[in-house]
């Protein structure tokens, strides 16, 4: 099979710093007890709620003022970008903030997800010859998850690292283009859409809803073994990417410390624009599991630096925190 092409995203340093006009400044590292804790099923609220489900006008009217606060504070700090926002309650199911949620923005790295829960699903489905040594004894159920080793450390290592080699060798061994295809039918993702060009992962197109719906998919429908792996390397995604970027901006960095999150952002440059996503789960505050789904994906100006773009995730995400009552 021929070698898909390079991508078209440049190596560079992104240090997102967060002092930007009207935000508070937040730290820039992980501490060591900012690592997540997990996903539990329900919890208390936090102090702040802006929006409740009993109330659907405030719902609509509350989601979207903080979604366009959040937009405006982007813009501020790189101007001209578009931006979409989904930002979702799992115990409740309302919709916190969104603006822009059927807006098709390009995935970058994010598409790891779906090259990730396709390649485990293909794993599951191969009976494992080391459990038959004996050729007369009865064959394996295919349909209980037995994933291969080396695919679930190959999975993991891509997630946390964000490492573009495996993507690559991952979105060739499984059809490339199909992946997309196939987990957009599953999940049911409609805004979702394979890249024109097929060695180009990165330029698959999707929206924040349909993000949204893959951390949903996540957390409510992958078998036990696969969704603990995946949970864990989104929970220790590394300061320094495989490609020496720092890809903390957005969520991480906007969080207090010891807050929980599970992250896949994504960044990618092409000649008409840079590309600098911030997707996961969060919790409420220190000490407490995963609740909140946040999509933020941004098309910024082709000329904004890699250090002022994900400065402007950040800011956007620190006025959720604020909106969610997620201060001290």
């Amino acid at each position: 099979m021929n070698a898909i092409p390079i991508r078209r995203r440049p190596v560079r340093w992104l240090a997102c710093w967060c002092a930007v006009v009207g935000v508070s400044a937040l730290a820039t590292t992980q501490v060591a007890d900012a690592r997540p804790v997990g996903l539990a099923p329900t919890m208390a609220p936090p102090t702040v709620v802006p929006v409740t489900t009993s109330s659907p006008g405030l719902l609509v009217d509350s989601a979207t003022a903080i979604a366009g606060q959040m937009q405006s504070t982007i813009d501020l700090a790189a101007p001209g970008s578009q931006v979409g926002i989904e930002v979702v309650d799992t115990t409740t199911g309302a919709e916190i903030a969104g603006i822009g949620t059927d807006q098709q923005f390009y995935t970058a790295s994010v598409v790891k997800l779906l090259i990730a829960l396709d390649a485990l699903d293909a794993a599951a489905a191969r009976p494992d010859p080391a459990a038959q040594p004996d050729a007369a004894a009865p064959p394996l159920d295919s349909a209980a998850p037995q994933s291969d080793p080396t695919i679930a450390d190959q999975v993991r290592e891509m997630l946390t690292t964000s490492d573009d080699g495996i993507a690559d060798e991952l979105w060739v061994a499984q059809g490339g283009v199909d992946i997309v295809t196939r987990m957009a039918e599953k999940i049911g993702l409609p805004g979702t859409v394979p890249p024109e060009d097929p060695g180009q992962w990165g330029e698959t197109r999707t929206t924040p809803k349909d993000v949204a719906a893959i951390y949903r998919y996540i957390i409510e429908s992958v078998p036990e073994p696969e969704r603990r792996m995946i949970m864990d390397a989104l929970e220790h995604v590394t300061e320094i990417s495989a490609d020496g970027t720092d890809q903390l901006f957005g969520i991480p960095d906007a969080l207090l410390p010891g807050v929980a999150w599970a992250v896949k952002p994504g960044w990618m440059a092409l000649n008409s624009s840079t590309t600098l996503n911030t997707t996961g789960l969060i919790a409420a505050r220190k000490g407490e599991p995963l609740r909140y789904i946040v999509v933020v994906l941004t098309a910024q100006p082709a000329d904004i630096g890699w250090t002022a773009g994900g400065a402007a995730l950040t800011a956007g995400v620190s006025v959720l925190r604020t909106a969610l009552g997620l201060e001290r």
